[in-house]
């Protein structure tokens, strides 16, 4: 009987959800930095050839009641501005508690989603990050980037910058239709890498995972490791490389950074694919 009464309440209080979804857009002229600070939801940028960021920002409320509902209207704001040529939009809520280490805190009896959609100039530069509930995605863009996300994937595809992408839960992928310019770095801790460069790719790529193969249809010189500081153990120094590589592409060059802690990584050539 007990264990009948506990299910109908919690029947009761999944009943008693209210739902709302609203959507907001807008546009900004001449901008060529975008930045997104997201919290819950997903991110879809998309290249173009215009000049404009237009922006649609779907928010999903789900609340324990009518009450706390309405509490997360008045908590949970979407804040949307320009600057020059930077266009800043920013979700804030109870749920950031702007402490030292960046994050978040608190059960306020709601959830909010923030599905962003943009249309942003393709030569623009991206900087965007979300940490629950949401995948990033980007399309044809030429600008460099800063793309970071927690329980999710990133995806870039026809990209021509140069940057880094990271995220802790979910693989990476990217595929280049102009090999990076200058420094680049990919990163997950639960999840593969899969990288597709153009053909003539120049670059000194650093690689390591714990729990996974390194591939590439690329010719390789292997690279010297520099040696870690040593670990004393049992009264005796031990030397640790890990999963740890470091291979040149063609010349050399630009300073690659790929690092995984379970999953394999991928470096392909787009014209072997």
């Amino acid at each position: 009987m007990k264990t009948i009464v506990l299910l109908a309440a919690a029947v009761g209080r999944l009943l008693a959800f209210q739902d709302e979804q609203t959507k907001q857009t807008r546009t900004f002229s001449g901008a060529n930095l975008v930045i997104l600070d997201n919290v819950n939801g997903s991110i879809e940028a998309t290249g173009y050839s215009g000049n404009d960021v237009h922006v649609e920002a779907i928010r999903t409320i789900r609340a324990e009641s009518a009450e706390r509902l309405e509490a997360a209207e008045r908590e949970v704001k979407l804040d949307m501005q320009q600057s020059s040529t930077t266009v800043k939009l920013y979700v804030d809520g109870p749920f950031r508690c702007n402490c030292r280490d960046g994050g978040w805190h608190g059960h306020q009896g709601y959830n909010v989603n923030y599905d962003f959609k943009l249309e942003v100039p393709a030569a623009a530069r991206l900087d965007l990050y979300t940490v629950n509930d949401g995948v990033i995605v980007v399309r044809n863009v030429e600008g460099d980037f800063d793309i970071g996300n927690v329980k999710g994937r990133i995806e870039l595809i026809g990209m021509a910058g140069s940057g880094k992408a990271h995220t802790v839960n979910g693989p990476v992928k990217a595929v280049f239709v102009k090999n990076p310019a200058a420094a680049t770095t990919f990163e997950t801790v639960n999840g593969s890498l899969d990288l597709t460069f153009r053909p003539g790719l120049n670059a000194d790529v650093h690689m390591k995972t714990m729990n996974g193969g390194m591939y590439t249809d690329f010719n390789v010189q292997r690279l010297p490791l520099a040696p870690e500081a040593p670990e004393r153990q049992n009264g005796r120094y031990v030397l640790r490389r890990g999963g740890a590589t470091g291979v040149r592409i063609g010349a050399g060059g630009i300073e690659m950074n790929l690092k995984t802690l379970t999953g394999d990584i991928f470096i392909r050539d787009r014209e072997r694919q």
